[in-house]
């Protein structure tokens, strides 16, 4: 037994040292930027699927919503399916919440939909200019547009 003590001790070493490797992710450290302003539910979805999955993948994401996209956020109304997930924007965006992510809606667009705040899914925040332009210039920030 004294003579495996050695190599088992190495293989414990070698088994906690992946373990621990296994956790660190990917993108850590890095930041995107998403700006969705499609009604389109297929291209917005894209950019919605490509920002979850950054997320997952250990980046600070910040999806920023406006434009035609604006509604997608709203608590009510009905919403097309974006095919490839089989999820609705509205969940596309719940997923990248609940993970990590932050979520700005244009205050401008808010105000062009009649959006209030009461009338968004949690975690997405009716911003001005200043929170959004403040986000795109943060120092090595990638910005990905649909």
């Amino acid at each position: 037994m004294k003579k495996l003590l050695p190599y088992l001790l190495l293989m414990f070493a070698f088994a906690a040292t992946s373990a621990f490797a296994a956790v660190e992710k990917p993108l850590d450290g890095k930041k995107l930027v998403v700006i969705v302003k499609s009604g389109d539910v297929v291209e917005a979805g894209m950019g919605l699927i490509l920002a979850h999955s950054a997320v997952k993948k250990g980046a600070k994401v910040t999806v920023i919503l406006g434009a035609n996209a604006a509604l997608y956020p709203a608590i009510k109304g009905g919403q097309n399916i974006f095919p490839a997930k089989g999820k609705t924007p509205r969940e596309l965006l719940e997923a990248v919440i609940v993970d990590g992510g932050a979520v700005y809606l244009c205050k401008t667009c808010a105000v062009f939909q009649g959006l209030k705040q009461a009338d968004l899914i949690a975690g997405v925040e009716i911003t001005p200019s200043l929170t959004i332009f403040n986000a795109l210039f943060e120092d090595d920030m990638r910005i990905m547009s649909y």
